[in-house]
């Protein structure tokens, strides 16, 4: 009987444990889907103790996440992921807690294990591919130097927006009696501080415009006189508006200074409290916006927008498009010039969480992001940059301390030049005068220089740039190097040298050099099919090349072996017999050949193949015909523009050596004849 009242007590407390696990489940998912984390935090670690529920402990880990506190938000998805149907946007979220725990590896194998189901994830490719250069990615190249600013008043302080002689900055409010219900923490308010000698004043409330909920994140015009800043959405002064799942979403407010007073502030135009709206940045002359929202039609979470000033009223907001936004967060955008946006995503580059990366406007577009690098990106949340108007210095945003801090950056650039040396590819003599461009790959921008009477050049390079040094003249084949000074960490002179090969267009008719060898001599006047005519030495018979070689009477044979005019050999490209596949060996020299067409784009080429003696005349022409266009189809599978390079065999009427018909020859002085060249037919 007791053991049986034993088992029944302990029926009934499993029970009543489960029951009420179920309920703490129940509260933490009710206070997860009203956005408040610190409760719902409460709420599961109570429910889950007691009970596994796989939704529940994902719940639990994105909770800790948008807290910020990535420790617990790793271990908790580390004990959702027992469940192998765990969705693959649920395993994206926890690559991104491994990511933010500097746990590269294990993330690495996650988001590949995505890209293995879903080869065109674009973000899992961007996250993998992060991962794979992590190493490169947190190098301290040395050019930053950087402090964490203390200022009294503030704490959780984030996002600096200059205003007057000092900063408007976000931070909780200092003894506020009422929470926040996503955090638990006081509000955020708007504070103004400023440094002085070394240190900041105590930061003050902005009067007039802090509410009874959240302000922050502010961005004034440069004469000072407006404001736009993100508030919490009030329904009534006092009361905060919710959409229909009771969110409160912030919005978009406009405030307005007049005799030293800012206004109470007024929505914008086109909030939508359906949405977030946050993180305003005006340009420098106040007649563009950029935000950051969730509004649908966007590409992820939360995109970047701008919105333009005509006068009288502000425009349809515009979503900055795919190569600013990602499929996760585009959020606090900074405008430091016209062509110059920093923003911070947690779906592109990223060390982990939000890292800020900048893009440049190029004839109204945006381009890809370019990462700032370590240490002024970290696994933490990096975001809220201000830069001096030099860009060698400024303050940004991070909780790589565990909470929001402000950080103080400046750029120290090593001093990096370009020594080079441009000479004739024959004759090895310096080129005067010739046109070197210097292009800065990163953001297109470029300088132009010419080399002196010695043959060289130099320029100033820009430290964490890739670039492009590039040397035209009309009589010379365009050629070009990259240089790359990203990880450069102090001063440091880049020596180069760039041969250029003489130009030489082929005038249609294939006239060159060709000497006789002949005692008679010959007219000049050789009777080929236009390409073989002689310099005066021997009437050269040719069929095509520019070279003739007498064979003792003063007829040439056309089998010259000299290079003539506009001949151009790719060395190496030999053939296997009776074969016109592109053999490994030919591969590297092929590939110089599409550097030097895509150094040269306004040029039309001829690719030539011959054959040796082996084999009946029209075998040889037509075997030489599948050889020069196999060359061409190469080239333009490597992004050669297939209108600019034409193909033609010329079997085995242009040899090299002694080996005719019906003369013995080795295999090697056979293939010697199996050779490819080119011309150049026009300059466009």
């Amino acid at each position: 009987m007791k053991r049986q009242l034993a088992l029944y007590v302990t029926i009934a407390s499993s029970v009543l444990l489960a029951s009420c696990a179920g309920v703490y489940i129940k509260n933490g998912n009710e206070a997860y889907d009203q956005l408040k984390y610190k409760e719902a935090i409460h709420q599961y670690e109570k429910g889950l103790a007691k009970k596994q529920d796989t939704q529940a402990q994902l719940n639990l880990a994105n909770a800790y996440m948008q807290l910020n506190q990535f420790e617990e938000a790793m271990n908790a998805f580390e004990t959702a992921a027992i469940d192998p149907n765990l969705s693959d946007e649920d395993r994206m979220d926890f690559g991104r807690a491994l990511m933010s725990n500097g746990k590269y590896e294990e993330a690495y194998a996650i988001f590949d294990g995505i890209l293995s189901r879903k080869p065109g994830d674009e973000t899992a490719q961007r996250l993998r591919t992060s991962c794979r250069n992590i190493e490169k990615m947190t190098q301290d190249s040395g050019l930053y130097q950087i402090s964490e600013v203390s200022i009294p008043n503030a704490t959780n302080v984030f996002s600096p927006a200059k205003y007057g002689n000092g900063f408007l900055v976000s931070t909780v409010s200092a003894g506020g009696m009422t929470k926040d219900p996503y955090t638990g923490e006081s509000f955020i308010d708007l504070y103004y501080t400023q440094p002085e000698s070394g240190s900041w004043s105590a930061a003050q409330k902005v009067d007039g415009i802090n509410g009874k909920y959240h302000d922050g994140m502010a961005s004034v015009t440069a004469d000072g006189n407006t404001m736009f800043l993100t508030r919490s959405n009030y329904e009534s002064k006092a009361r905060l508006g919710e959409d229909a799942n009771h969110i409160n979403n912030t919005q978009l407010y406009v405030s307005h200074r007049a005799d030293g007073e800012w206004s109470e502030p007024e929505p914008w135009s086109y909030n939508d409290v359906h949405y977030m709206y946050a993180h305003p940045a005006l340009s420098a002359d106040g007649s563009t916006l950029y935000f950051s929202s969730d509004m649908q039609g966007g590409y992820g979470g939360m995109d970047l927008y701008s919105s333009t000033w005509n006068g009288t009223e502000w425009s349809k907001p515009v979503n900055l498009g795919t190569s600013i936004n990602s499929g996760g967060d585009e959020v606090f955008p900074y405008l430091h010039s016209a062509d110059s946006l920093f923003f911070s995503s947690d779906s592109r580059q990223t060390l982990g969480g939000l890292d800020i990366l900048y893009s440049v406007n190029r004839s109204g577009s945006w381009s890809d992001p370019y990462h700032l690098g370590y240490p002024l990106n970290t696994p933490e949340d990096d975001f809220g940059i201000w830069m001096e108007r030099d860009g060698q210095s400024g303050y940004l945003s991070s909780d790589r301390s565990g909470s929001d801090r402000i950080y103080a950056f400046t750029i120290s650039d090593p001093e990096i030049m370009v020594d080079g040396l441009i000479t004739d590819k024959d004759t090895m003599k310096p080129l005067e005068g010739i046109k070197v461009i210097i292009k800065n790959l990163t953001d297109g921008t470029q300088e132009v220089v010419y080399t002196d009477e010695n043959g060289k050049f130099h320029g100033e390079l820009i430290p964490g740039k890739k670039y492009e040094i590039r040397a035209e003249d009309d009589s010379f084949f365009a050629t070009s190097e990259t240089l790359n000074t990203e990880n450069a960490s102090g001063d440091e002179t880049k020596n180069l040298v760039l041969e250029m090969e003489k130009l030489v267009i082929a005038d249609g008719s294939g006239n060159g050099n060709g000497n006789g060898d002949g005692s008679n001599n010959g007219d000049g006047s050789g009777n080929g099919d236009g390409s073989g005519n002689g310099d005066g030495s021997g009437n050269n018979n040719g069929d095509g090349t520019n070279n003739g070689k007498g064979d003792g009477s003063g007829k040439g044979d056309g089998s010259g072996s000299g290079n003539g005019d506009g001949v151009y050999p790719v060395p190496n490209i030999h053939w296997d017999y009776n074969k016109w596949d592109i053999r490994p060996d030919a591969v590297p020299y092929l590939n110089e050949l599409v550097k030097l067409l895509k150094d040269n784009p306004n040029l039309k080429v001829e690719i030539r193949s011959h054959c040796d003696c082996r084999g009946s005349d029209f075998f040889n022409v037509q075997l030489s015909k599948k050889r020069a266009q196999a060359v061409v189809d190469y080239l333009v599978a490597k992004g050669i523009t297939r209108s600019l390079v034409t193909s033609k065999g010329y079997g085995e009427k242009q040899l090299l050596n002694k080996c005719k018909d019906g003369v013995e020859c080795t295999e090697e002085e056979h293939q010697v004849n199996r050779r490819t060249e080119f011309v150049v037919k026009e300059k466009i």
